[in-house]
């Protein structure tokens, strides 16, 4: 009999590319908002089922109103950074939902909760980054995946319900909205941001973190042991210099293209223009556009790919290449 996974994100740029590789041997039950969202393949899937579920408004476990038996839960859903979220939907969704979905499974007596985190919790002021570095993210984005890490995490939780946190470095390639697409949509307009200290970033591919996510699933079902802590990123650290150096090498941008200083006056000027942009729009201004940039975070742990068996298979510059051939 096949299990039953409980999926939240699944028509994310992660949810979309690992629901193909699951749905033939789990039967996968995803909460959303749209059930168009997801392609015709997924929809009309014998394994797949969709329920209307609106994370954002959704109060206590019991809300949730799911029947079926489910043998796992994998959270994927999330405010982003950089969103146009108020205050109170970042809480909602990356907080609270949390929670719930965490008091539903071990109201249901689910095998194990999987929570997609991020490697921004760990904030970009440490320098020699590690597995337990203290968590010092100052973005609304980080500090709302922290709250919620801090509910599963011990003293807060005491409860023996078997959980994952699954920190994501910065996700690129087929997909993604990633600091690199929108370095190369700059670069072709022949400028991008540079930093004094040029700073160096943690990045990693869709693709291996969906090949973690299969062989994750497949462990966290078959009830082997598995850390309450992985930290998913790539070997290699790359700062704005070196994707700028690489995109022109790959003939992505033009070689002319040249940087601005976003880190002194210029900052401080891109900062409050857009401030006032989004003071006229209406929209919520939580942190400085340049945050991800002026707090990157480089942190790689070897372990948390090597307990699973798997390694990561791309880099940024094979990525490149794959679309310029």
């Amino acid at each position: 009999m096949k299990k039953t996974i409980l999926l939240t994100g699944g028509s994310g740029v992660i949810g979309k590319q690992l629901l193909p590789k699951i749905l033939t041997h789990y039967k996968i039950i995803c909460l959303g908002k749209h059930y168009d969202a997801f392609p015709e393949e997924i929809r009309f899937h014998s394994n797949f089922k969709f329920y209307e579920r609106d994370l954002n408004s959704i109060h206590s476990s019991d809300e949730f109103q799911i029947p079926e038996k489910i043998d796992l839960i994998l959270h994927m859903a999330a405010v982003v950074s950089g969103s146009s979220a108020t205050s109170e939907e970042y809480s909602q969704i990356n907080v609270h939902s949390t929670k719930h979905l965490f008091e539903f499974g071990k109201l249901k007596k689910i095998k194990r909760f999987g929570f997609i985190s991020s490697v921004s919790v760990y904030g970009g002021k440490n320098t020699n980054l590690h597995f337990s570095s203290d968590r010092q993210g100052t973005s609304i984005y980080a500090r709302t995946k922290k709250e919620a890490e801090d509910y599963l995490l011990p003293p807060i939780n005491k409860s023996n319900f078997p959980f994952s946190i699954i920190r994501l470095a910065s996700v690129y390639g087929q997909g993604s909205k990633s600091f690199i697409s929108k370095l190369e949509s700059l670069g072709k307009r022949g400028i991008f941001p540079k930093t004094q200290t040029d700073r160096k970033k943690s990045i990693v591919h869709v693709d291996d973190v969906v090949s973690f996510l299969e062989v994750w699933i497949e462990e966290a079902l078959s009830e082997n042991n598995l850390d309450p802590i992985y930290v998913l990123s790539e070997p290699e650290f790359y700062s704005i210099g070196s994707v700028i150096q690489i995109l022109k090498e790959e003939k992505r941008i033009p070689t002319f293209a040249f940087g601005l200083a976003v880190d002194g006056i210029l900052g401080k000027l891109i900062e409050w223009g857009i401030r006032i942009l989004y003071y006229v729009k209406k929209r919520p201004y939580h942190n400085s556009p340049l945050l991800p940039i002026l707090e990157s975070v480089a942190i790689y742990d070897e372990n948390s790919w090597r307990k699973l068996g798997i390694f990561p298979k791309w880099n940024l510059r094979k990525e490149i290449q794959r679309f310029n051939k």
